[in-house]
C-alpha cells in the first residue's frame, strides 16, 4: 500500500515532468530533434526516492501526456514511448547496482545515451529505411549524454536543496 506521502511525491514529480516537458519545446535548440531533456528530472527524482514502480508510472505519464499536449503524437510516441521506458528501466538498475558508487550526474549520463539509442533504433525501424541514419548517432549520442550529465546535475542540486531522502535499496 501507498502512503500518502509517496502519492504526494508521486503527484509532484509527475507534473515536474509534464511542465517540463512542455516548457522544454517551446525553446528550439540548434539541433532538431534535441531536447534538454528537463522532463527527465521528476522520473530521476523519482527512481532516487520512490519505489520502481512509482518511477516507471511517472515515465509512463511523461511518454504519453506530453505528446498530447506537444502535438506530433504518433512520432513522438513511436520514438519517445519506447525511448522513455527503457532508459527509465535502465537507470533504476543502474541506480540499484551502483547506489554507493554513482551519482544523478552518472545516472543522467546513461539515461540520456540509452534514451538516444532507443530512439534511434526505432527512427530505423519505423521510419528511415537506410543505416545511414546511424552515422549521426554519434553527435547525438554526445549530445544526449551532456544533457544528461546536466540533468543529473539538477537533480542534484534538488535533492540537496530539499533534502530529498535517497531510498534504501
Amino acid at each position: 500500500m501507498q502512503s500518502q506521502n509517496n502519492l504526494a511525491l508521486i503527484g509532484i514529480f509527475a507534473s515536474v515532468t509534464i511542465v517540463l516537458g512542455f516548457l522544454e519545446t517551446m525553446f528550439p535548440l540548434p539541433f532538431p530533434g534535441i531536447r534538454l531533456g528537463l522532463a527527465n528530472i521528476g522520473i530521476m527524482l523519482a527512481i532516487y526516492s520512490l519505489p520502481v514502480r512509482d518511477a516507471l508510472s511517472i515515465a509512463f505519464i511523461k511518454a504519453i501526456v506530453i505528446p498530447i499536449l506537444t502535438g506530433n503524437l504518433f512520432m513522438k510516441i513511436i520514438l519517445g514511448f519506447p525511448a522513455t521506458i527503457l532508459s527509465t528501466i535502465i537507470m533504476i538498475v543502474y541506480y540499484n547496482l551502483t547506489k554507493k558508487y554513482s551519482s544523478p550526474v552518472s545516472t543522467g549520463a546513461i539515461g540520456g545515451f540509452v534514451h538516444i539509442g532507443i530512439q534511434f533504433i526505432m527512427l530505423k525501424l519505423f521510419v528511415v529505411k537506410t543505416l545511414a541514419i546511424y552515422s549521426i548517432l554519434p553527435y547525438f549520442s554526445i549530445l544526449s549524454v551532456i544533457s544528461g550529465i546536466i540533468t543529473g546535475y539538477m537533480v542534484s542540486v534538488i535533492v540537496n536543496r530539499f533534502k530529498i531522502r535517497f531510498k534504501e535499496v
